[in-house]
């Protein structure tokens, strides 16, 4: 791994970390976005971010989960491959309108429970709610206008 890529992989695990995600899982995730060849075994990975096998194998069941990598095997190897392929963002992507609905939701729920206070009182729950209302609206619209770009090469 050249220092430029190392500092990728790095700067990728302490970003996740500050999400909530573990620095492995940023790591992970940043070493399957740039190595070579684009389908990586544990061990592979393991040598490459001078991890154990351990800390990959948990990792990879956090970021599969997620959506953020492919697991997969070849016919006649016992070995897992590992991969960040572009479309993985999909489901991830796929599933931001639901939470920004979920939160939007809960908000809502909390300005009926304080529907009894002055305005000045719900302004922040209320800024919230209205944020979440947005964002709900639009983020879909996004992704499906680069989901269209992309498949049209545009992206």
């Amino acid at each position: 791994m050249t220092s430029g890529e190392s500092e990728f992989v790095e700067e990728m695990g302490q970003y996740l970390a500050g999400l909530g995600m573990t620095p492995m899982a940023g790591r992970m995730w940043g070493w399957l976005l740039i190595c070579d060849p684009p389908e990586q075994t544990a061990a592979d990975i393991a040598e490459a971010l001078n991890a154990s096998r351990g800390a990959i194998s948990g990792t990879a069941r956090l970021l599969a989960t997620s959506g953020l990598i492919r697991r997969g095997t070849r016919r006649g190897d016992r070995r897992e491959y590992f991969s960040a392929p572009p479309e993985a963002l999909d489901s991830l992507l796929g599933s931001a309108a639901a939470i920004y609905h979920h939160m939007r939701a809960i908000a809502e729920r909390g300005l009926h429970a304080i529907a009894d206070r002055p305005a000045e009182s719900k302004a922040r729950l209320q800024e919230f709610y209205d944020v979440m209302g947005f964002v709900e609206r639009e983020v879909p619209r996004v992704i499906a206008q680069f989901l269209r770009e992309r498949s049209e090469g545009k992206a």
